[in-house]
Parts: C-alpha cells; sequence; structure tokens
C-alpha cells in the first residue's frame, strides 16, 4: 500500500466500484484499503471518523458474505478500541454495530461484539453494565454450546463480579470458564485469561499465594508468548504482589533478574509495585505510604493490589504504633503519631481498632489524649505465679534461717 495518507472518499469509491463480478484480488484490495484507512484514524485517534467509515461501507458487507464480513468489522473495531481515550464514542461505536448486527440477523457477530463490549465495559470499570450484559449472553452461549466464546464472556463476568465485592458470583463464573477450558478448545490467550483471573480470585479469597503465584506465572507466560505486553506486564505485577504477601520479597532480585521479565522492568505499574516492596522489606510504613500515593493509578485503583495493600498498610502501622508503645504504660497521642510520621486522627482510629480486635490491652483517654496500656491477660497470670514464687522462696529462707539459728 502506499504511504499517501488514505481518505474516506478514496474508499467509498472503491467500495462502490464492487459489485457481484468483482474478481477476488479486487475484493482483497477493497478490504486492505479498508483497514488501511481505519488505521489510519486510530493513528489520529478519530474514533468517530472509524464510525462513519463502519456505517458508510455497509453495502460491502453483504457482497463478501457472512463470516468475511464479521472478521472485517471487528478489525476495525479493535483499530478504534486501541485509542487510549474516548471511552463513551467507543461504547457507542461498538453499541452501534451490535443494533446493526441484531437487526441484519448476524447473531454471531453479535454476540462477538457484545463479548467485546463486556470486556470494554471492564476496562474502562462499569461493572455493572459488564455483570447485566455478561449474565444475559452467558445463558444464551450455554444453550448454542459455544464454549469458546462462553469461555470470554465467563471470564469477564468473573472480573465484574470481584470488582462489585461478590467473590461467590466471581468464582461461579470462573468455575464456569474452567469447565468449558476442559472440554473445548481455549486459544493461548483465553487459557492465560483463566489463569489470571484464577490466581486473582486464590489471592482475595483463599488468602493462597503460593497457589495465585503459580496461576499468574502460568498466565505471564502465556500473555508473553502471544505478545500481550499489557497483560504480561499486569500478571508480573500480582507475581511481584504474592511475594510481597508471603513476605518472601529477598526472593525479587533473582526472579526479576530473569531474561522473560527484563523487558517489562521499566513499565510506570513494575515501577511502582517494586517501589511498594522495597518499602516493606525496609519496613518503613513512611515510603510504602508514598508509594500508594504517588502510584495511584497503578496501585490503589487496581482492585486486586489495592484489597491486598490496604491489609499491609493496616498491618505495618499496628506493628509500627505497637513498637512505640512497647515501654509505655500511658503515652501521648501526639508523641505516637509524631514518631510514626502521621497525623493523630488516623493513629487514634487505628488504635481504636486494635483495641476492638484485641491486638493491644488498653485505652484510649479522650480528655488527656493518651493511651492507657494494660498488662497483657497471660501477663496477669504470670505476675500471679511470681508473687507466689516469691513467697514460697520467702518461707524456704525463713525455715533455713530459723534452722541455722537452732545449730548454733
Amino acid at each position: 500500500m502506499s504511504s499517501t495518507p488514505v481518505t474516506l472518499k478514496a474508499v467509498q469509491s472503491e467500495v462502490s466500484a464492487q459489485n457481484a463480478k468483482s474478481s477476488e484480488a479486487e475484493v482483497k484490495r477493497c478490504e486492505d484499503l479498508i483497514l488501511s484507512y481505519s488505521k489510519q484514524l486510530a493513528k489520529e485517534k478519530d474514533i468517530t471518523g472509524i464510525r462513519t467509515l463502519v456505517e458508510s461501507i455497509r453495502a460491502f458487507y453483504d457482497l463478501i458474505g457472512k463470516a468475511r464480513a464479521s472478521k472485517l468489522i471487528r478489525d476495525i473495531v479493535e483499530h478504534a478500541l486501541s485509542i487510549d481515550q474516548g471511552k463513551e464514542e467507543k461504547i457507542d461505536l461498538l453499541n452501534n454495530c451490535i443494533e446493526w448486527a441484531t437487526t441484519n440477523k448476524r447473531e454471531f457477530l453479535r454476540r462477538s461484539l457484545q463479548s467485546r463490549l463486556i470486556r470494554l465495559y471492564n476496562d474502562v470499570r462499569q461493572f455493572q453494565n459488564a455483570q447485566k450484559l455478561s449474565q444475559d449472553l452467558s445463558k444464551e452461549l450455554k444453550k448454542l454450546e459455544d464454549r469458546e466464546l462462553l469461555i470470554e464472556v465467563s471470564v469477564e463476568e468473573s472480573k465484574s463480579a470481584f470488582n462489585l465485592n461478590n467473590l461467590q458470583k466471581a468464582r461461579t463464573a470462573l468455575v464456569t470458564a474452567k469447565t468449558s477450558t476442559n472440554s473445548a478448545y481455549a486459544s493461548p490467550q483465553l487459557q492465560a485469561s483463566v489463569d489470571m483471573q484464577s490466581g486473582v480470585l486464590y489471592s482475595a479469597e483463599e488468602r493462597d499465594y503460593k497457589t495465585s503465584f503459580s496461576y499468574f506465572y502460568e498466565a505471564f507466560e502465556g500473555f508473553a508468548s502471544i505478545g500481550d505486553k499489557k497483560q504480561a506486564t499486569d500478571a508480573l505485577k500480582y507475581m511481584i504482589l504474592c511475594k510481597i504477601m508471603l513476605n518472601v520479597t529477598d526472593q525479587l532480585p533473582a526472579m526479576l533478574a530473569t531474561k522473560e521479565v527484563v523487558p517489562y522492568l521499566k513499565n510506570p505499574r513494575i515501577v511502582a509495585i517494586r517501589e511498594m516492596a522495597e518499602a516493606f522489606r525496609k519496613r518503613n510504613l513512611k515510603n510504602f505510604m508514598n508509594a500508594l500515593k504517588e502510584h495511584k493509578t497503578e496501585l490503589v485503583e487496581d482492585k486486586v493490589v489495592s484489597v491486598h495493600s490496604q491489609n499491609l498498610e493496616r498491618n505495618m502501622l499496628e506493628k509500627e504504633i505497637s513498637r512505640v508503645i512497647e515501654p509505655y504504660s500511658e503515652i501521648e497521642l501526639s508523641y505516637i503519631a509524631r514518631v510514626v510520621g502521621m497525623t493523630v486522627p488516623p493513629i487514634e482510629k487505628a488504635i481504636a481498632r486494635m483495641i476492638l480486635d484485641k491486638k493491644l490491652f488498653g485505652s484510649i483517654d479522650q480528655h488527656g489524649d493518651t493511651v492507657l496500656v494494660y498488662p497483657k491477660a497471660g501477663a496477669t497470670k504470670q505476675f500471679t505465679r511470681s508473687l507466689t514464687t516469691i513467697r514460697e522462696l520467702t518461707k524456704t529462707v525463713d525455715v533455713s534461717y530459723n534452722r541455722a539459728k537452732q545449730i548454733k
């Protein structure tokens, strides 16, 4: 193809020149021109232009047959979805294509586009819409026994349910996907997606980070093998997260030095999770919280990382507070906050939670803004035993002294 920019007029002219008598070479040349123009529009981030293209060449779809037309439409749509902006325009484009496919009874295309719309809904965090559409489409696919598409839809349904905090529904959808992979061929992309979601649920629900790591590793290898760098990067990020949760961050240097991993190390998502890992390794709460603050998109807004980072932050804060409080029976809240490097309100809230969870035996004196630390329940028994031992020893010493006097 020529490097000269393609125009909509040129595409429309080529399409109008095609008819039932057109040769295979002429039809193929027309397809290539359409795809070349859609790629050009994607580079220009012109989603509206792509929608105009899709609508203006619909006469060509009937000419090339349903299967070939479906592939062409999906390819054009993928070019539009590769644009990193205009989420509403992308959703409108997909809905427009789905409506056309429904009207023209292109059922296979309609289901394929709906599956892609579910994935888009998840990508733009419209999880309610993804959940509703995936449930409806999943029922239809089960009746048709379209297992390959069912795997894709079930994985996306599991993702949306997980992000809506419905772990039971997320697990049920994932079981459907896994069952389908056992009875039908799953492409490397689909298998890696199933492995990725399995790792997510094992870490969130079972807290089984070793098993989760294995799933994420399989997903990483799968995505890397097909060149899906975005998904491979996410899998690697979750592998590092598992190492943090297992408290084996000392294993990270060796893992990150492998040739398969090195190309991903400069990605912002990997940089962010490595900073969090380093702060955790050093038990530096301030650096840990700074990492979460500075990399909000990569860490806090990622539900998988967020669930565990909140627990890590809480555990680190509680250990830091316990370390500061340990030598005292009464200590000022302002002093604890100053040593920990935070303000008083979150420190007071954390201490109140520790008291309720019975991780700290004490109370907060609101009048004096101090924390009163009580002896632990076990410590009281130890004190009682110590006093008993001292009394018995005293008696023994007294008896020995009296006997010594009698000998004299």
